[in-house]
């Protein structure tokens, strides 16, 4: 590694260009006619895919790039990888698991024990039960506020450019290569589909230890029966109580520490996340359709990342919006590649405390009930998804309907948390509710998993937005003590 450094940067250059030359040469279309002579390309581009990361290991240690540029970095190479032509997307689409299940598997298997462990702390610290209502309270509510806000905005946008105007030749190809897809989606949603009070009901765990062993574990579930366990050590003798919080505040720092560890291959996780995911995109007809879709929604995500997120800032935090998006740009970004705000919660987490100056119990409550049921992004392109799909199949929504779309999908963003594949569910649910056939999903799937990226970084900013909020609105136990 010494010596890696110690080049000049010519010589670390030649050196990445020279392993990236040969992962290209490797990883190029398979041309053999003959099946045997297919299988040994593919064999052979086994080696392009250990040199594309040796060329990856080159660039990132031996130059000091901070984690942030590192992670840029990935992204503009995983991009121009898949679109540039130079490798197979076939091949490339193959290194997917790099990023899909080594990366964000690393990423989440800590998630369960620090979002128990720092809720629990984080209520112990408080010290008080009703200090922990009044920051519940207080945070449930600018998230439904903002939700709200988001919905609205959304609305705001679809209705100003009526981006669903779609030739009815793009209908027809749409509904030919997607049908299945969206029916499939459709019924998916339709089984995990529930009533507002199913969905309380479901905050309740039957058993805690069954929450957390499913492959995806019940974070609702986690964070309750946490917030039960710190109330509880708060009302037994400190004798008891104490040997407890400090064994899961050794826990906390532990988990964090391992996300630490785990961010250090976030470059490389992130690389093959959004090379595979640029390639698996196939119709480029298709997108070019959705292009007013698409930049709708965009427009909606940046209004309300810069104008709702600074004003929250600057007028509830009397927090500095420069200061904020400057400390928080690595969050930003590893949620976009993930496209997971419980992937990203650890280092969010992280950030929240130690450079945004969060004080530790309120991070410890507001960030993962954030990452739960916090879906401003979402929401937003929830509302620009309804009108878009009113325009496909010409129906007028009035006031009411639209109004209907608001209030549904707020209640439902809180209510179906828990629910896999959330977005899905209550999109196909508000769908129903304003007379719009469900199926029209398959209009939105193209894009969808790209612009998720994106609603991701917006959701995530939330939840940092309002723990500045909450922080600033909780007073410290010494500034208590001094009054």
């Amino acid at each position: 590694m010494k010596k890696l450094k110690s080049l000049n940067p010519i010589a670390k250059v030649v050196l990445f260009a020279v392993l990236f030359a040969v992962s290209i040469y490797f990883l190029q279309p398979v041309e053999a006619v003959q099946p045997d002579e297919a299988k040994a390309k593919y064999d052979l581009s086994y080696i392009g895919y250990f040199s594309l990361f040796i060329s990856l290991f080159v660039l990132f240690e031996s130059f000091e790039f901070s984690l942030f540029v590192k992670i840029l970095i990935a992204l503009v190479l995983g991009v121009f990888s898949a679109l540039s032509g130079l490798f197979d997307n076939t091949l490339l689409f193959a290194i997917k698991p790099v990023g899909s299940k080594i990366f964000m598997n690393c990423l989440t298997m800590a998630l369960v024990p620090l979002v128990f462990s720092s809720i629990l702390t984080g209520v112990t610290s408080l010290g008080d039960v009703k200090k922990l209502s009044s920051i519940g309270m207080r945070t449930i509510v600018y998230y439904i506020c903002t939700t709200a806000i988001a919905i609205a905005i959304g609305l705001f946008f679809a209705n100003l450019m009526q981006p669903g105007n779609l030739s009815k030749e793009t209908r027809q190809q749409f509904e030919k290569q997607l049908a299945d897809t969206a029916s499939n989606k459709v019924k998916a949603a339709e089984e995990n589909k529930q009533t507002l009070f199913e969905g309380l009901q479901a905050i309740f765990p039957k058993n805690i230890l069954t929450s957390v062993s499913n492959a995806k574990p019940d974070m609702l579930q986690v964070i309750f029966f946490a917030l039960i366990c710190g109330i509880a050590l708060l009302q037994i003798e400190e004798k008891h109580s104490q040997p407890i919080i400090v064994f899961f505040t050794g826990i906390t720092e532990m988990t964090v520490r391992i996300i630490m560890m785990v961010m250090r291959i976030a470059p490389y996780g992130i690389f093959a996340l959004i090379s595979a995911q640029i390639a698996g995109t196939q119709n480029t007809e298709m997108l070019t359709a959705l292009v007013p879709f698409s930049i709708c929604v965009l427009l909606g995500l940046v209004t309300h990342l810069l104008v709702l997120n600074v004003t929250s800032l600057v007028f509830l935090s009397k927090y500095s919006p420069i200061k904020f998006f400057k400390n928080v740009k690595e969050v930003m970004i590893t949620a976009f590649s993930t496209a997971s705000s419980a992937a990203t919660m650890p280092l969010t987490l992280e950030v929240a405390e130690n450079k945004l100056g969060v004080k530790n119990e309120v991070a410890g409550f507001v960030i993962p009930l954030g990452a739960t049921i916090n879906m401003d992004g979402t929401a937003l392109f929830q509302g620009i998804s309804v009108i878009f799909l009113a325009n496909v199949y010409g129906i007028d929504l009035t006031m009411a309907d639209q109004l209907t779309v608001v209030m549904m999908a707020v209640m439902a963003s809180i209510g179906t948390a828990a629910v896999p594949g959330v977005g899905i569910v209550i999109l196909t649910m508000i769908l129903v509710a304003v007379k719009i056939p469900p199926q029209g999903i398959l209009f939105i799937l193209p894009v969808n998993n790209l612009l998720d990226m994106f609603r991701t970084s917006v959701n995530v900013v939330g939840d940092m937005a309002c723990s500045v909020y909450i922080n600033s609105v909780t007073p410290d136990d010494t500034e208590k003590e001094a009054a």
